[in-house]
């Protein structure tokens, strides 16, 4: 079987759909058998320089005509509804996969085609659709994702979202959770060096993962500073980092800057330390080395990184919005979204519990543990297969 994927996004490794396809890229082969063939399909002029995926073909496609020169957005919109079926078409692929939420046209298809819904934030989270172009794109999105053969959610609740808002059979909707990439035992030592590289005390507790609204840092801030007065002491005093790099303030992202300013927290040596860009690298030692990893978010497809937090042994409060009551389960401390106070009992409980703390990191490794990325990869396959397999009796 010739299973193609759309690689829009292969170059966009920070992006979810990014991992997704890199980490689907490099499973599959694993648990395949040996007459599947891989290929992946780029836009005209994709530029992979030196990171040039192995295991399969590469193929890029042809400028359309009626495109060159036009917006970006245009440009995009090309590619998923008519370029990549055609050059799927060219590649004689038995399954087409687009790793996010995009499928062609609907007249172009010569395969079968998958799509991958991580979330439905656009259409379930007010706000998110906010110009006239987005609307009239996730308008064409969801007309051709009906038409897609089968589709893939994140989660149970990405499913449940996915087949309100896109108006499809239960029966085309399936749940492959994602994996997890494994992280070895850091050593005190290796921690220690952490600490001291990025100014971090022995005590702090962590945030990442990103800025919009959806996330509710202004709320994280606000439950930090009534949590603060509760905390117990320990040999310093008790530090909030934030990583990521903090987004100008407008559309979906709110001011947190103005936030923290109101509440003291922008200053040096307040009790929040704002990282900016934490590498990949660093992420997995912050969150070995935390205290707590504090999720507030009040709506998430999945929730890789309360995941990732919890498989290095990080004890976890977060919130149990979209499919984090799913995934974290009871591998973290769950508070209702949008809970200031729930989200404030939560930091002070965990902080102060030393036992809950060691129950937390024991149940959360353990959770952690059922999410492989083998797993997603034998299911997404045998999904292709039974795509195929109807596909040929449909069409001879």
């Amino acid at each position: 079987m010739q299973i193609a994927f759309n690689g829009y996004f292969w170059g966009q490794p920070r992006t979810g759909s990014g991992q997704y396809l890199r980490h689907l890229w490099d499973a599959l082969p694993d648990v395949a058998p040996g007459d599947n063939r891989f290929s992946l399909l780029l836009p005209p002029g994709t530029d992979l320089g030196s990171d040039v995926p192995a295991g399969g073909r590469i193929a890029r496609g042809r400028q359309l005509p009626f495109v060159g020169g036009r917006a970006s957005g245009i440009d995009k919109l090309a590619w998923e509804g008519l370029g990549v079926a055609r050059l799927a078409r060219r590649m004689r692929a038995d399954v087409l996969h687009v790793p996010y939420l995009s499928a062609p046209f609907f007249t172009f298809k010569s395969c079968p085609v998958m799509v991958t819904a991580h979330d439905m934030i656009p259409w379930v989270v007010p706000g998110y659709a906010a110009s006239a172009a987005v609307k009239l794109y996730l308008r064409v999105a969801v007309a051709c994702v009906r038409r897609a053969d089968l589709i893939v959610a994140d989660s149970d609740a990405s499913r449940r979202d996915a087949i309100n808002v896109l108006r499809v059979p239960r029966r085309k909707v399936h749940t492959v959770y994602l994996g997890m990439e494994r992280h070895p035992l850091y050593t005190p030592e290796e921690l220690a060096e952490m600490r001291s590289r990025l100014g971090l005390p022995k005590s702090y507790a962590f945030y990442l993962g990103g800025f919009d609204k959806r996330k509710n840092v202004p709320l994280l801030l606000r439950a930090w500073h009534s949590a603060l007065p509760q905390l117990e002491d320990s040999s310093e005093k008790p530090l909030l980092a934030v990583g990521g790099k903090v987004p100008e303030p407008g559309g979906v992202f709110p001011d947190v800057m103005a936030e923290a300013r109101t509440l003291g927290f922008a200053e040096a040596g307040s009790p929040v330390r704002f990282l900016g860009m934490v590498s990949e690298e660093d992420k997995p030692l912050i969150m070995a080395g935390a205290r707590l990893f504090i999720y507030p978010s009040a709506y998430e497809g999945f929730g890789l990184d309360p995941l990732e937090a919890m498989s290095v042994g990080c004890p976890v409060v977060s919130s149990s919005g979209g499919s984090l009551a799913e995934v974290v389960g009871d591998g973290g401390l769950l508070v209702p979204p949008d809970s200031e106070k729930a989200l404030t009992d939560a930091i002070v409980r965990a902080w102060n519990g030393t036992a809950l703390r060691d129950d937390l990191s024991a149940r959360g490794r353990l959770r952690a543990e059922s999410f492989i990325w083998e797993k997603t990869a034998e299911q997404t396959l045998h999904l292709y297969e039974e795509m195929h397999d109807l596909w040929s009796l449909q069409h001879g």
